[in-house]
C-alpha cells in the first residue's frame, strides 16, 4: 500500500501526537507499506524552526527517515499564543501542504489527522486530486473543545465552524477516534455508526518503561527532600491547570510537596504570572524536555497529573495517559467521571480519580496519597499491566492498518 499521513506535528516535536504519528508511520513500513508523510518543519512550544531545520531549502523540505518519506513545509511560526497567529500558523500549513500533496508519488490512502481541523480539508483536495479514499482521525472533537472552554463564543464564528465540521465528517469515507464517547458525540451529529471506527492511542512500552528514581534529572534538580506531583504536557485552555495553581497555594505551607509543571503551552504565561502574583515557592515550570531527560522526570516524580476541565468529558483523551501508565507511573486524574480518562484509569488501577476543577478535592487526595507510597506503587504497577496486555504501540498501531486496508478494499 502506498500510504499518505498529513498531520502537522511529527518527530522531533514534542507534542503528544508527533510521536504517536511517527511511531505509526514507522510501524506501517515495518509491516511492508510504503509510507509518505506531509508535516510542518518542527517548531512546536517554539518561537522559531527546530534548530536542526532552520536551514531547510525551499518552501517544502523533503527528508527520508526510518523508512518514512517526509515532507515538512515551511510555516509560519507565532510569536505569541494569540487567535489571529495561530490561525496563521494553521493556515500556512494546510496551504504548502496541498501543495507538497502534489509531488507525492502514488497514493493508495489518505489518513488525515487533526486538530487543526483544517486539515482535513488539505488531505480531501489531495485525496481529489490522487482519487484516493480519506480517512480522518480525530484527536479532540472541534469546535466543541474551544466552545465549552470559552474560547470559541462569538455567533459569527461559532456557526461556520460548525459548518466546517459537519463537511468534514461527510467528506470522510471513514473517521477514527478515541473513544466510545467521542463516538457518541458525532453519532449525536449525525454521522453513521457504520463510519466510525474507535482506535485509542498508546505509548511503546520498550521506550517508555521504569526506571530509578534516583536519577540524572532528581539529582540536578534537587528533588531528595521532595513529594513530586508532575503535570507534563501541554499547557493548554483544555487542561484547567489553573486548578493545580490553587492546589499548590492551599498546600503552600506543606514544604515536602513540590509542583512540577513541564511543557509549553498557550497558558503558560499566565500561570507562571499567577504563580507569580501567590508567591508559590512550591510550584516549579520547566520546558519540554529531552528524550532521555524526559524518561529521567517522569521516574523522579511521585505522583502525575492528568487534568481535564469538567465540560470535556467525551471530547478528548490525553495521550500522556498510556505514556504514565508505561512509565509505571501512578496518576490522579483530576477529570470527570464519565470521561473516558476516568474509566481507563479504573480499568488499569492505575491510580485515582477526583472532581475536576477542584483545588481542595485535589489538595486532599495529594495529602492522603503521599502517606501511602505502597499503594501508589501498586498503582504504577497496575497500569503498565494494563498497558502492555490492552494499549501498547504495535496492538494498536496494528489496528489502523487494518483499517486503512479495509478501506482501500472498499475503494
Amino acid at each position: 500500500m502506498n500510504i499518505l499521513i498529513v498531520h502537522m506535528r511529527y518527530f522531533p516535536d514534542k507534542t503528544g501526537t508527533a510521536p504517536l504519528v511517527t511511531q505509526l508511520a514507522e510501524d506501517l513500513v515495518t509491516e511492508g507499506e510504503n509510507v509518505t508523510v506531509i508535516a510542518s518543519l518542527p517548531h512546536y512550544g517554539r518561537t522559531s524552526i527546530h534548530p536542526e531545520y532552520r536551514n531547510a531549502e525551499g518552501i517544502i523540505h523533503q527528508s527520508e527517515e526510518n523508512g518514512v518519506k517526509i515532507l515538512r513545509t515551511s510555516v509560519f511560526v507565532p510569536r505569541h499564543p494569540g487567535l489571529f497567529q495561530r490561525a496563521w500558523n494553521y493556515l500556512s500549513y494546510n496551504f504548502l501542504s496541498i501543495i507538497a500533496g502534489t509531488k507525492v508519488g502514488k497514493v493508495d490512502v489518505i489518513l488525515a489527522i487533526n486538530p487543526p481541523i483544517t486539515t482535513t480539508f488539505s488531505a480531501w483536495l489531495i485525496s481529489i486530486f490522487r482519487r484516493a479514499p480519506l480517512l480522518v482521525g480525530i484527536q479532540d472533537v472541534w469546535p466543541d473543545c474551544v466552545i465549552n472552554v470559552g474560547k470559541l463564543s462569538s455567533p459569527f464564528l461559532v456557526l461556520p465552524s460548525r459548518i466546517l465540521e459537519r463537511i468534514q465528517y461527510r467528506i470522510a469515507d471513514k473517521i477514527i477516534v478515541l473513544s466510545s464517547g467521542m463516538k457518541s458525540n458525532l453519532i449525536g451529529k449525525g454521522v453513521k455508526s457504520e463510519k466510525i471506527e474507535i482506535i485509542a492511542n498508546w505509548a511503546d512500552p520498550d521506550t517508555v518503561k521504569p526506571i530509578k528514581k534516583e536519577n540524572d534529572f532528581y539529582l540536578d534538580h534537587k528533588l531528595e527532600d521532595y513529594f513530586v506531583v508532575l503535570f507534563s504536557g501541554n499547557h493548554g485552555y483544555i487542561t484547567g491547570l489553573d486548578s493545580v495553581i490553587e492546589t499548590a497555594e492551599i498546600l503552600r505551607n506543606e514544604p515536602e510537596i513540590l509542583f512540577l509543571l513541564a511543557g509549553e503551552g498557550s497558558v503558560k504565561a499566565d500561570l507562571q504570572k499567577s504563580a507569580t502574583e501567590k508567591k508559590l515557592n512550591n510550584i516549579r515550570f520547566i520546558t519540554t524536555q529531552p528524550e532521555q531527560q524526559w524518561l529521567e522526570m517522569l521516574a523522579a516524580s511521585d505522583l502525575a497529573l492528568v487534568t481535564l476541565r469538567a465540560d470535556l468529558a467525551g471530547l478528548n483523551v490525553p495521550s500522556k495517559v498510556y505514556t504514565l501508565m508505561s512509565a509505571e507511573r501512578p496518576i490522579l486524574a483530576s477529570v470527570p467521571a464519565n470521561s473516558e480518562v476516568a474509566k481507563l484509569v479504573l480499568r488499569a488501577k492505575s491510580g485515582i480519580i477526583c472532581k475536576p476543577e477542584n483545588p481542595a478535592a485535589m489538595a486532599d487526595v495529594i495529602l492522603d496519597l503521599r502517606a501511602k507510597p505502597k499503594l501508589l506503587e501498586e498503582y504504577g504497577r497496575q497500569g503498565r499491566d494494563y498497558l502492555l496486555d490492552s494499549c501498547n504501540r504495535d496492538r494498536q498501531t496494528k489496528k489502523y492498518s487494518t483499517v486503512i486496508r479495509s478501506a482501500i478494499m472498499r475503494n
